[in-house]
């Protein structure tokens, strides 16, 4: 997915006979088929593909109401599915679940989330507001190898889903800038 080649994207999970990926959080393969359908302009299939991942996520947001990770990929559903309102609801009760100032690692996380969230959904001024200020706040880097919402410069000029801030003079400035200092 960074190399962009989401032909072969694809065709991994095409080939793969699981159906839920248990390092990636349960998520169903849906989802991630539909990810790559909107990564590649196909928004029919990625809408197709996410509303048959939507029922299992849904549930697992409900089996564990006060799980933030379940919240915040429930939120990025929602988000490439332009269910604004709802996308936000749940971005931002992954952060109220674990703030940073409670948990300063899973609570950055959570931040990032919300960030991508909006801007996915267009709301590209708080998105741009948020990624400054993690950009500087130790522990906006997911553990898990899909983590979308990872704040480094390196994951902001590499994954599609930040194209749409790419025309913004403050997030260009962002990306040319040098690699931010982390204060710890």
């Amino acid at each position: 997915m960074l190399e962009r080649n989401y032909a072969t994207a694809d065709k991994i999970l095409t080939e793969t006979a699981l159906e839920e990926f248990p390092q990636a959080g349960d998520v169903p393969k849906a989802f991630y088929r539909g990810r790559v359908a909107l990564a590649r302009a196909d928004i029919e299939s990625a809408q197709r593909y996410f509303a048959a991942a939507r029922p299992a996520m849904e549930k697992r947001v409900r089996d564990a109401p006060d799980n933030a990770q379940r919240h915040a990929e429930l939120a990025l559903l929602y988000a490439y599915m332009q269910r604004k309102e709802a996308a936000v609801r749940e971005a931002r009760r992954a952060v109220e679940i674990e703030p940073e100032s409670q948990n300063a690692f899973h609570g950055a996380a959570w931040a990032a989330n919300l960030a991508l969230v909006s801007a996915l959904i267009g709301e590209h001024d708080q998105a741009i507001t948020l990624v400054e200020r993690l950009l500087t706040t130790p522990g906006a880097v997911g553990s898990r190898v899909d983590a979308v919402s990872n704040i480094t410069l390196a994951d902001l000029r590499l994954r599609w889903e930040w194209d749409s801030l790419r025309s913004s003079p403050r997030f260009q400035k962002i990306l040319a800038g040098p690699e931010p200092k982390t204060v710890y």
